[in-house]
């Protein structure tokens, strides 16, 4: 038996007790401010993930493939690991990351679900890492530019894509 359940009911009680004594104007701003706040975010997501594509589409006509290919879920996955590694590695990672996440959905997740989602998502980060390290060297890049598409993607694969760097292959 799990404790999340207990620990969410835990967590309901002292919600409903904290909104007890709100009124309905404060709830009502309260509400259109995390629905504000809400909007924002999705904005942001869109507009991130636009900025994705139009870099990984530019990413694809450099490297000499179809820009839609980027447009394709899983598929954008296979082809970018192929273009500097291999694209069974690609596949790898999304099966990873999504039994990890079939693995956590749910009502009540056990120990060891979340044991083998947490080994899954390990080795889907470490193929990242690997896959961002030869993606800069694929395009003539050093460790360094490898370092910034792991953790500042989409900015990074802007300037990967729109910048000077040509695509010198598969460097393995």
């Amino acid at each position: 038996m799990s404790i999340f359940p207990v620990a969410l009911a835990e967590q309901n009680a002292e919600l409903a007790q904290a909104l007890e004594g709100l009124t309905k104007e404060e709830a009502a701003v309260g509400g259109a401010a995390l629905g504000m706040a809400m909007g924002m975010l999705v904005a942001f997501l869109i507009v991130w993930y636009v900025f994705q594509a139009i870099a990984d589409w530019k990413i694809f006509t450099k490297a000499g493939e179809a820009g839609w290919k980027s447009l394709i879920p899983i598929y954008n996955v296979y082809v970018e690991y192929d273009l500097c590694w291999t694209g069974v590695l690609g596949l790898v990672y999304v099966a990873a990351t999504f039994c990890a996440n079939l693995l956590t959905s749910g009502q009540v997740v056990e120990n060891w679900k979340v044991i083998v989602a947490g080994v899954l998502l390990i080795v889907a980060l470490i193929l990242h890492i690997m896959q961002s390290l030869r993606l800069a060297k694929a395009f003539g890049k050093g460790t360094g530019f490898g370092i910034c598409l792991i953790l500042f993607g989409p900015i990074a694969r802007l300037v990967l894509g729109f910048g000077s760097a040509t695509y010198v292959g598969n460097r393995s």
